[in-house]
């Protein structure tokens, strides 16, 4: 998470995508204005949608290789 360090007021959570042989292929990132959302909230409701995202897509992903 980047919490106000590229720019004020800009917080950001990422995660990996990973393909079939676990190496990192891409990330999923999530932008949010740090006066609506806390690290804490991002952390706790955004993050997880981030992960079942990114599971999806390894999900797609293993089915081509």
């Amino acid at each position: 998470m980047l919490d106000q360090e590229l720019e004020e007021g800009l917080r950001s959570i990422a995660v990996p995508v990973r393909g079939p042989r676990g190496r990192a292929v891409g990330a999923i990132n999530v932008s949010l204005h740090a006066a609506r959302t806390s690290a804490t909230e991002a952390q706790q409701n955004v993050l997880p949608i981030l992960r079942r995202a990114a599971q999806r897509i390894e999900d797609d992903l293993a089915l081509l290789s």
